[in-house]
């Protein structure tokens, strides 16, 4: 009946819904009638391209005017009116990509401990953020499917790069290259809900919600949503809606949020002070908690989320190494270049500008000073003299964050065959500048599909990655035994007992499975003293800083 009475509601609107006017988005909630009808059949609901209909929660979005929302406010047939607000990513920016590390929070949280039982097999994550580049080679064997509620499309590739850090760090691929995640043998699934500036909306967010439970009930099995998203603000249609998620089962993590600092906390952010969630604040590797980890009651535990290495978007990154025959310089690969080594002489060419290249650089490497011109503009100018490689010094200490390209590019520098392109600091690029011309360089670009964030963002994915081990050691354990194992086992580090700072403490992977399938790991749960960090071997070439 839910379609007959949203009809009627709009049918008795003195217009139409999308008369010509100033309009704002709005999530409208439904009184408690049958769900779903609308979605399923939508030759019998006219409501225009600009409403969105749910499969599960009663209520739609619409682009409605202010009269429009006062004529649906006096019907008895809608419960609620509230304009969509923002979500946005819970993360700080990107650090470089320190060598031979394995990510310290998969060993912090005993992740490892567990695996020789269990890696989350079975267990259904959907990462609700930015989407995921399900191409990555560390995602690409667990990925399952999803969702674009921007394009209503099931392609929800990461154009941003926040959701596969995060989907890396539950899931990241346990074999001999890059990283591994907390829980490698998980099903992974994707909503992307923020766009590719990081923000979204409650709209997005409800309509990826509705979605998940859709999954489910097609398909059955366990499911845990992650959000490393959020604001300060309320939404009652989007507590309603984590409401009948967890109604139906699903375990639903989510970031406390970024907004303390040392002596001022900041109340948990929303959705993770919903009821139900299990909302997870941020300690670095010493276990101290994060000075802009947000705290509060509804706090439940704390996790990794500080400079923590995880998945980035493949070909977003490259590293690179200088050689010269004094031996290896700092240098940085600019955003774009093209992979690979050369090896030649180099020949200084100034700023950059087309009239500082001289014949002789054809073939050669060409040396150019920051300044005066863009990067892809110096790199043109390059290739227009025929170098075969450039190397961009720096005209301070600034970081060698440089790029050749970005969202704001014109699309024939998208497409642009760029040489190989890195930067070396100032020190470095003038005493070469000041050498005789004819030096040799051997310049080495590689991928780099992996770096550094913080943020209770990157926190929160290591907690549903742990949930994921703990119910894939007893699969047919309802959600919330999973949610008190968790919070039951947590290391506590504050106050005795639960505080306001660390929650419950830091989540234990190893003792929450103890606790929920005591059968395969033995009895009673064993809280410790969190492991160290351990190196993996691997040797990467370090991104400039």
């Amino acid at each position: 009946m839910k379609r007959l009475v949203l009809l009627a509601v709009l049918v008795a609107l003195p217009g139409s819904l999308f008369a010509d006017g100033s309009t704002h988005r709005y999530l409208v909630a439904t009184r408690h009638v049958a769900h779903g009808t609308l979605a399923k059949d939508p030759a019998d609901t006219p409501l225009g391209e600009n409403v969105r209909t749910f499969s599960n929660l009663d209520g739609y979005a619409a682009d409605l005017t202010d009269a429009e929302v006062a004529e649906l406010r006096s019907s008895s047939a809608i419960r609620l009116i509230e304009p969509v607000m923002e979500r946005h990513a819970f993360d700080i920016a990107a650090t470089a990509l320190p060598s031979q590390t394995l990510p310290y929070g998969i060993s912090l949280v005993r992740a490892p401990e567990t695996w020789p039982v269990v890696t989350g097999q079975g267990i259904n994550v959907v990462v609700i953020d930015t989407g995921v580049d399900y191409r990555h080679p560390e995602l690409k064997n667990i990925y399952t499917g999803g969702l674009n509620t921007f394009t209503n499309s099931n392609d929800p590739m990461d154009d941003n790069g926040h959701g596969t850090h995060c989907a890396g760090i539950v899931a990241a691929s346990n074999n001999t290259e890059g990283v591994v995640g907390v829980a490698p043998g998980i099903n992974l699934w994707s909503a992307k809900a923020l766009d590719k500036t990081g923000a979204g909306s409650t709209e997005n967010v409800v309509t990826a919600l509705d979605w998940v439970i859709s999954q489910k009930t097609a398909r059955g099995g366990d499911w845990i949503v992650s959000l490393s998203l959020g604001s300060d603000k309320a939404s009652t249609f989007e507590s309603e809606a984590f409401q009948r998620t967890i109604d139906n089962g699903i375990l639903a993590v989510a970031a406390s949020g970024n907004e303390s600092s040392t002596g001022k906390p900041a109340p948990v952010a929303y959705p993770a002070a919903y009821p139900g969630m299990i909302a997870v604040g941020a300690i670095d590797s010493a276990s101290r908690i994060a000075s802009f980890s947000n705290q509060g009651t509804e706090l439940s535990v704390v996790a990794p989320g500080v400079s923590v290495l995880s998945t980035l978007p493949s070909g977003s990154n490259s590293a690179s190494l200088v050689t010269a025959p004094k031996g290896v310089i700092e240098s940085a690969a600019l955003t774009g270049t093209k992979n690979g080594t050369f090896t030649g002489q180099y020949v200084y060419c100034g700023l950059g500008r087309p009239q500082d290249f001289p014949a002789s650089v054809a073939g050669k490497i060409a040396l150019v000073k920051r300044g005066e011109n863009f990067f892809a503009d110096k790199a043109k100018n390059a290739v227009s003299a025929g170098a075969a490689a450039v190397v961009i010094f720096n005209y301070d200490s600034s970081a060698l964050t440089f790029t050749l390209v970005n969202s704001s590019s014109p699309p024939g520098d998208l497409t642009f065959a760029w040489p190989i392109t890195v930067a070396i600091p100032q020190s470095e690029g003038e005493a070469l500048a000041a050498a005789a011309s004819g030096g040799t360089l051997t310049l080495t670009t590689i991928s780099d599909d992996y770096g550094l964030k913080s943020g209770t963002s990157m926190a929160t994915p290591h907690v549903a990655g742990v949930a994921a081990l703990v119910w894939s050691a007893a699969a047919d354990a309802k959600s919330t035994a999973v949610k008190n194992a968790i919070e039951q086992t947590a290391v506590d580090l504050g106050s005795t007992g639960r505080d306001n700072v660390y929650g419950f403490g830091l989540v234990d992977a190893l003792s929450a499975a103890k606790q929920l399938a005591p059968q395969k790991f033995g009895s009673g749960a064993t809280p410790g003293p969190p492991s160290t960090p351990t190196t993996t071997g691997r040797t990467v070439l370090k991104r400039g800083h």
